[in-house]
């Protein structure tokens, strides 16, 4: 059994109505058909019916049960216009500038969740990650008590798996930034896997052997975190964190039989950076951005993304939407 297998088999039990903007793209069309058959979520695609039903048919797809919503001739554009505008008019917005947008399917898409029209949104197929971040700060907001949101990898290779995050989002996270990143991805982990998450927090130094204003903001961070409640380690170096006897040696008073499986880096350099490497060189699947903080889910595929990679990060969004309740207005 794969690793996201416990993943998909949870969405299954209750499948949630994702929205994918991109409906056009061949890979969307063959995950969504996977999706379909094995009860992972109710599928939306979004775009001109005719085009996109002579892709399915050109194909050769089983797309039953599959919902298309031509946007531009959608019956709720005006209101999704009318709301947008209202949600966006502070920031000088008009009512024709909100119709503009929506044009735009991963902005109708983002509506529909807003309008709870759907439940979570798939998209990057073609979008870049600053595309779906714009969209979903600016319509969908993060939850109450979360200051931002951050973009958190599944990196999974055989039967382990790790987060690293954040890999989208914040570029120079403050300490208290960092603290709710590592917050934020230990209840990723933990909802996801069902499981007990461990974060490191990442430096250059481990345990007092380096210095700097770099080293310096990980430690605040780690003491904001741990007065939370949470269960993180660090400042630690990668190695440290990821092997036991090099934990051992370097800050044998922390139990390092326990393993991390949260690594939070101090930068958005670090983290984007780390992610690909290891992704490319260490032959490690890598899923995401999931975006993590929002009110409802919306999560990034990667331009390179294959079609199992959109199927899985579809039961995650799923998973996620399951934890969501209520309006988010």
């Amino acid at each position: 059994m794969r690793v996201l297998d416990s993943i998909i088999k949870k969405a299954r039990k209750n499948p949630k109505k994702i929205v994918f903007p991109e409906a056009l793209d061949e890979r969307i069309l063959k995950a969504s058909e996977i999706i379909l058959k094995k009860g992972i979520a109710r599928v939306v695609l979004l775009g001109n019916v005719k085009k996109v039903l002579e892709k399915i048919y050109g194909f050769k797809l089983d797309l039953k049960g599959v919902e298309i919503v031509d946007h531009l001739k959608s019956e709720k554009f005006n209101l999704y216009a009318e709301r947008l505008f209202e949600l966006r008019k502070g920031k000088g917005i008009s009512l024709d500038d909100a119709k503009k947008m929506l044009k735009n399917g991963l902005y109708f898409g983002t509506m529909m969740l807003y309008n709870n029209d759907a439940d979570g949104l798939v998209c990057g197929a073609s979008y870049t990650t600053a595309d779906t971040i714009r969209a979903a700060f600016k319509i969908i907001k993060t939850k109450k008590g979360v200051k931002k949101a951050s973009g958190a990898m599944l990196m999974i290779k055989d039967e382990k798996v790790l987060l690293f995050a954040d890999c989208a989002v914040i570029p120079d996270p403050t300490p208290d930034e960092l603290a709710e990143i590592a917050m934020l991805s230990i209840k990723t982990f933990e909802a996801l896997f069902n499981k007990k998450a461990k974060a490191g927090m990442l430096s250059y130094s481990t345990a007092g052997s380096g210095k700097g204003e770099d080293v310096d903001r990980v430690r605040k961070a780690v003491k904001i975190a741990r007065k939370s409640g949470l269960n993180v380690v660090g400042e630690i170096q990668a190695d440290a964190a990821l092997i036991e006897n090099v934990c051992e040696i370097k800050c044998p008073e922390i139990n390092c039989r326990e393993k991390i499986n949260v690594l939070v880096f101090p930068s958005l350099n670090s983290g984007n950076i780390s992610y690909k490497l290891v992704e490319r060189l260490g032959n490690v699947r890598a899923i995401g951005p999931i975006l993590q903080g929002l009110k409802k889910p919306m999560n990034d595929l990667s331009r390179g993304c294959s079609v199992q990679d959109i199927v899985d990060l579809t039961a995650i969004t799923v998973v996620q939407a399951q934890n969501i309740k209520g309006l988010i207005r």
